[in-house]
C-alpha cells in the first residue's frame, strides 16, 4: 500500500513518515500541495495525508484537484489539521475528504484511521470490480440459457480460427434453429417457449460434454431468438462432418417434456468450414447462417452444407450489413412518405414513414434486404430512432404550415420494442420536434405484440398514456389471439396487402378481410388497409366499412417535397 503525505512542517512529515513504514506501508513525501498532487498523479497512491495550512497550495486546493482529476478521483483524503472548527470540517467533507483528523492526534487514533480507509477504498474496488465482471457477463452472455452470445461466440470462434491456422486444424461451425418455435410462443406462450430454448441449450451442452472428440477451442452460444451455434475443432472429413449434424438434429427432434406436456420439434442445420470455405470468423458464421437460411427452404428437419454457389449472397449480406453503418452519416437514408386515405371522403389523413436507402454504388437497395440485416445486428435500434426523430420533424413542419387532420404512422421494430426506453424515446421525439402527441401513430406487428403479453401490454399503455396513437400492422398473418388483442390499447388494426391483393378473385381472403373489419369495429378500432391497387378492391373495402386505405391506387410512397402535394390547396411557397 502507498500512502502520500503532504506536510510542509519537516519534523511532523518525518514522524509521520516513520510511524507508517514501521507498519510496513511505502511512503511518499511533499512539502506542499503541489508537489503532493504531481507525486500523486504520477504514482496514484492508495491513500493521501494532507495538511490544511500548506504554502503555493493548501489541503483544500489538494484536495479538490486531486478529486477534479480523473485518475486520482477515487483516492481516499484524510485532512490533517490544528483548527477543530465545525466549518472547517464541513468544507472539507464537501469537498470530498473521506476523514478529518485533528492535531494533536495519537498514533493509534491515526493508524486506525489509516487502516479504515484503505479497508474501506479496498472493498470498493473490490466491489467495481464485481460489478464489472457482472456486466462484461451480461454483456457477453446471453441470460436465458448462460451460453455465450454472439459477440462472444465471435471472439471464441477467432480463437479457434487462430489455433487451427497454427495446427493446420479444422473448424467446423454449425447454425441450428428450431422449425415453427414461433407457434409455441404464440399458442402456449413465451414462459413455455423459454423451457423449450433452456432444454435445447441443456441437450447441446450434453452432446458437447459427452463427445470423445471435444477439442479445446470447441463453443456453444445462443445467437439470438431460437438459433444456436456450435463451434467444432478438428473436423474436416465430410462424411464426419455430416454425421456430426445428423446426430445434432436427431437429438433436438426428440419429444419436449415442459410442464408435464410433450412437445414435439424439429430443427435445421447449416454447416460452413475453416479452411476450406472460410478464412475468418466472421465470414465462416455468415456462411453457416446462410446455409441454414437454405435448409430451412428444404422443410423442417433439413441441413446443408455451405456451397461456394451460396457466396454471392453472402458476400453480398456481408458488404450491406458494413454499409449499413455509414449509411446515416453519409445522408444515404431517406424517409419516404405513403399517403393514408378516407375511403368516406377521399381525403388524406395520414402517412406511413418507410425507409429507404439511395446507395452510391449498390443503388436502391429493398428495405426487405437491408431491414433484417439491420435487426440482426442490433443497428435497427439507431435507424429507428433516426426515422421517428425525421418523420415526427417532417410532420411538424407541416403542421406548422397550417395541416392539421393527419397522422404520422411509424414502424417499430421488435428491438425497439423490447426495448424499455422506447416509452421516453417517444417523449423526447415528441419534446424535441414540437408534433402534437395524437398526430403521432406507433405500428407494432401482430407477432411482435405476441412475443410477451404482460410486457406488451405494460409498453403500449405506457406509449399510450403520452397521446400518441397505437396501430397493429399486418393483421391476420399471424397466430391471432382475440383474448390477449382485446387487451391490447389499440387504435386501430391494419389489415395485411397478402388478403387485400385478392380480394375480389379470393372467396377465403374475402372472408378474412370481412372479419378483420368486423373484429376491429366491435373492440372501436378504425381499419387501414394496404396494398390498395384497384378500385374493385376500395370498392370491396367501402361495401365492408373500412375506414382508411393506403395504396398504388392513390400513392406510392414518396419524398416529402410530393407528399405535401396531397394536402388540399397547398401551393409551393
Amino acid at each position: 500500500m502507498k500512502i502520500l503525505i503532504a506536510e510542509d512542517e519537516p519534523s511532523l512529515r518525518e514522524n509521520l513518515q516513520w510511524m507508517l513504514e514501521l507498519e510496513g506501508y511505502e511512503v511518499m513525501t511533499a512539502k506542499d500541495g503541489r508537489d503532493a498532487y504531481v507525486q500523486a498523479c504520477r504514482t496514484r497512491p492508495d491513500l493521501v495525508l494532507t495538511d490544511v495550512m500548506m504554502p503555493v497550495l493548501d489541503g483544500y486546493g489538494l484536495l479538490k484537484a486531486l478529486r477534479e482529476d480523473s485518475t486520482t478521483a477515487t483516492v481516499p483524503i484524510i485532512m490533517l489539521t490544528a483548527k477543530a472548527d465545525r466549518s472547517d470540517v464541513r468544507m472539507g467533507m464537501n469537498l470530498g475528504a473521506d476523514d478529518y483528523l485533528t492535531k494533536p492526534y495519537k498514533r493509534d487514533e491515526l493508524l486506525e484511521a489509516v487502516q479504515a480507509r484503505l479497508a474501506r477504498s479496498s472493498s470498493q474496488e473490490q466491489a467495481a470490480k464485481t460489478l464489472q465482471h457482472q456486466m462484461q457477463q451480461a454483456q457477453q452472455f446471453d441470460p436465458l440459457t448462460s451460453l455465450p452470445n454472439r459477440e462472444l461466440f465471435d471472439q471464441q470462434l477467432a480463437a479457434a480460427l487462430e489455433h487451427a491456422g497454427r495446427t493446420h486444424g479444422g473448424v467446423l461451425v454449425v447454425c441450428v434453429g428450431l422449425d415453427g418455435f414461433a407457434k409455441v410462443n404464440e399458442s402456449l406462450g413465451p414462459a413455455t417457449g423459454d423451457l423449450v430454448l433452456q432444454e435445447v441449450a441443456n441437450r447441446l451442452l450434453d452432446r458437447m460434454g459427452a463427445s470423445t472428440q471435444t477439442g479445446a477451442h470447441d463453443s456453444l452460444a445462443r445467437l439470438g431468438g431460437d438459433q444456436f451455434a456450435l463451434c467444432l475443432s478438428g473436423v474436416l472429413d465430410t462424411a464426419l462432418l455430416e454425421r456430426t449434424c445428423s446426430d445434432i438434429l436427431e437429438l433436438l427432434a426428440r419429444p419436449y417434456l415442459i410442464d408435464d406436456r410433450s412437445l414435439f420439434l424439429t430443427a435445421c442445420a447449416g454447416a460452413s468450414q475453416y479452411p476450406s470455405q472460410a478464412n475468418t470468423a466472421q465470414a465462416l458464421l455468415l456462411n453457416a447462417e446462410s446455409a441454414l437460411h437454405h435448409a430451412k427452404t428444404g422443410g423442417p428437419g433439413s441441413f446443408r452444407l455451405f456451397d461456394p454457389a451460396m457466396n454471392q449472397q453472402v458476400v453480398r449480406r456481408l458488404q450491406i450489413h458494413n454499409a449499413l453503418h455509414q449509411a446515416l452519416e453519409q445522408g444515404e437514408l431517406q424517409v419516404f412518405y405513403q399517403p393514408q386515405v378516407s375511403i368516406a371522403s377521399g381525403a388524406v389523413v395520414g402517412f406511413e414513414a418507410l425507409l429507404r436507402w439511395n446507395h452510391p454504388t449498390l443503388g436502391w437497395i429493398s428495405p426487405a434486404e437491408f431491414i433484417p440485416i439491420a435487426e440482426d445486428s442490433g443497428f435497427i435500434v439507431k435507424l429507428g430512432e433516426w426515422v421517428m426523430r425525421t418523420a415526427a420533424r417532417q410532420a411538424a413542419d407541416w403542421h406548422a404550415l397550417g395541416h392539421n387532420s393527419f397522422r404520422m404512422a411509424v414502424n417499430l421494430s421488435v428491438r425497439q420494442f423490447a426495448d424499455p426506453r422506447l416509452p421516453s424515446l417517444v417523449q423526447q421525439v415528441l419534446t424535441d420536434t414540437g408534433l402534437p402527441a395524437h398526430m403521432l401513430e406507433l405500428e407494432v406487428t401482430e407477432s411482435l405484440a405476441l412475443q410477451s403479453v404482460t410486457t406488451t401490454i405494460g409498453t403500449l399503455n405506457a406509449c399510450k398514456a403520452l397521446g400518441v396513437k397505437l396501430a397493429m400492422d399486418d393483421f391476420g398473418t399471424g397466430y391471432s389471439s382475440l383474448a390477449y388483442l382485446k387487451r391490447y390499447p389499440l387504435d386501430s388494426l391494419k389489415i395485411d396487402q397478402a388478403f387485400v391483393r385478392n380480394l375480389t378473385q379470393d372467396a377465403g381472403d374475402a372472408a378474412i378481410t370481412r372479419a378483420i373489419v368486423a373484429m376491429a369495429h366491435s373492440f372501436g378500432m378504425s381499419v387501414i388497409a394496404e396494398g390498395v391497387e384497384t378500385t374493385g378492391q376500395l370498392d370491396f373495402l367501402r361495401t365492408l366499412g373500412c375506414e382508411d386505405f393506403q395504396g398504388y391506387l392513390f400513392s406510392r410512397p414518396v419524398p416529402p417535397d410530393e407528399a405535401v402535394l396531397c394536402f388540399p390547396g397547398y401551393h409551393p411557397g
